[in-house]
């Protein structure tokens, strides 16, 4: 009754009686608030606006140039979030959190961003606390890729999922492993932070280079833009070999459910995907090839922002609902169906 009371919830009454222990349908209210969502990686920032049923109401998206101190960094992401509060406005509900995320290594009890291999400026930046004194309003700060994930696994092709790994080749490269809605932190924290993982090669080991250095877009796409050609057929089959290799080193020793592939440089039509598979099919366990699918992303460029939101909402309203899938993103009117479920009377 609470979250009647409070306006929360929604109660659909049919009819002018109601006479014994009839259901009564729930919904979220719309209008008790929203949420801004931001995320930034090394060359892209990205703002959303989710109402509380989960429903994306604003995106923007916006090239990130190299910033040449801290400071300019921080500045610009307060603007956005500034121009996420400002599309706010038009819903006419007050704002109940901010989510950010944020690429690298979160201290996520600090929201502080630890440090960014693909951004020099990003080190030490307490970005929990600059939002919420900027803001006033309360903040979330989450690690890109797995609030990327958690989009994923609400309403995209890990929706029906138990447990699955998501890789993603943004700017960097991102990996994040998901247990019934929750990303495996690890003992400090810093599990899927895959980025710097080394590749060995025929080269001393001193001369190795790192999975951001040999299969991120920084990388693979660097002088693509400036001279319009595409990816060559060689760095292409390189890069999707070693993620091939990778990826079914993953299904071995993780047996999940799935594997899903972001990026657009990783999508069906896109250049990697053969290799990718070829690789992936060539070193799978026998017994396992049929079993562990790599299968694309389902939910756009702005998915780790909505994720982002999802998370913040799962902070502000830590209950056993909001704990499961049912609570997130189009999940919060599946909170309400099964608020509906246990209010149903007994057979």
């Amino acid at each position: 009754m609470m979250m009647i009371d409070s306006k929360l919830i929604i109660e659909h009454l049919e009819g002018t009686e109601r006479r014994g222990r009839r259901p009564v349908p729930l919904t979220p209210n719309p209008d008790y608030g929203c949420f801004v969502g931001l995320d930034f990686e090394a060359t892209r920032m990205r703002v959303v606006v989710v109402d509380f049923t989960g429903k994306v109401t604003f995106v923007r998206e916006e090239r990130l140039q190299l910033l040449a101190d801290q400071k300019g960094l921080i500045a610009t992401l307060l603007e956005f979030v500034d121009e996420g509060l400002e599309a706010a406005k038009e819903l006419n509900t007050p704002v109940l959190g901010i989510g950010v995320a944020a690429p690298g290594t979160i201290h996520r009890k600090t929201g502080t961003l630890v440090h960014h291999d693909l951004i020099e400026t990003a080190r030490n930046i307490p970005v929990k606390d600059l939002v919420e004194q900027h803001t006033q309003l309360p903040c979330i700060v989450e690690n890109n890729i797995r609030c990327y994930a958690m989009r994923e696994w609400t309403d995209g092709a890990a929706k029906k999922m138990s447990n699955f790994v998501f890789v993603a080749v943004r700017s960097g490269f991102g990996l994040a492993i998901m247990v019934d809605g929750k990303a495996i932190n690890g003992s400090h924290g810093l599990s899927g932070e895959a980025g710097s993982t080394p590749v060995p090669s025929s080269n001393p080991v001193s001369r190795w280079k790192t999975l951001n250095d040999l299969v991120s877009e920084k990388a693979l796409l660097k002088g693509v833009e400036s001279n319009g050609n595409s990816i060559s057929q060689e760095k292409a089959k390189s890069a999707g070999e070693i993620l091939g290799a990778l990826t079914a080193s993953l299904a071995t020793m993780l047996d999940p459910e799935a594997i899903v592939l972001a990026g657009n440089l990783l999508q069906p039509n896109g250049p990697l995907w053969e290799a990718v598979h070829q690789t992936h099919n060539r070193f799978m366990l026998a017994d396992m090839k049929d079993r562990v699918a790599l299968i694309p992303s389902q939910v756009g460029p702005f998915a780790a922002a909505v994720g982002a939101t999802q998370r913040c909402f799962q902070e502000i309203y830590p209950t056993q609902i909001s704990r499961t899938k049912e609570a997130t993103s189009s999940g919060q009117t599946r909170a309400v169906k099964a608020l509906n479920k246990k209010r149903m009377p007994a057979a």
